[in-house]
């Protein structure tokens, strides 16, 4: 049996895409809830632990900094494709509420700096943007293993206050959410 490679890059990624729960509009869809264990750490209604992340010029970014603004905290990696499939529909919604006072932390859980800076470049987000650290022997990210996050992509939808309103919502949540807080 002779394999067709070309084929076969071309079919992986969008059969990992959709296994994964993720459809080609790079929309999440309501099954990609269950990629975080339990933590106390990570619980509607409280906030999140304070951390702080490097961004790709050498500075530190902290979480607290957004504090007053309704705040998705975007978990991906440049290789993770349904990670960069969502990224569209993030790009629509940072454009539609940003100025009525939502953001987005992108939180990059590469091991490999080039790898995240040349993912930014290329996919051009206007948000801001950290990469989460590795402790020497571990395969998750610090901020990863603190919240109990599986997999990537991961999302949290914090309130104005902090507190943890969504976690891992689908695009549909996320829509409703930033529709009802900022158009009353």
């Amino acid at each position: 049996m002779k394999i067709n490679f070309k084929r076969l890059l071309l079919v992986t990624p969008v059969a990992l895409a959709l296994s994964t729960g993720w459809k080609a509009d790079g929309k999440a869809s309501s099954s990609k809830q269950d990629t975080a264990d339990a933590s106390q750490n990570l619980t509607v209604g409280k906030p999140l632990p304070v951390f702080e992340l490097q961004t790709a010029d050498g500075k530190t970014i902290k979480l607290s900094s957004l504090k007053g603004h309704a705040v998705l905290v975007d978990f991906w990696a440049s290789w993770c494709m349904p990670c960069r499939a969502a990224i569209p529909h993030l790009k629509e919604l940072y454009q539609k509420y940003h100025g009525k006072g939502f953001e987005i932390l992108s939180v990059s859980i590469d091991q490999n700096s080039k790898a995240w800076k040349n993912a930014m470049l290329k996919e051009a987000m206007p948000w801001q943007q950290g990469i989460d650290r590795y402790e020497e022997g571990k395969d998750a990210s610090i901020m990863m293993t603190a919240l109990g996050i599986q997999s990537v992509p991961f999302a949290i939808m914090l309130d104005a206050g902090g507190k943890v309103i969504l976690v891992n919502p689908a695009a549909t949540d996320m829509d409703g959410y930033l529709k009802d807080t900022f158009t009353k």
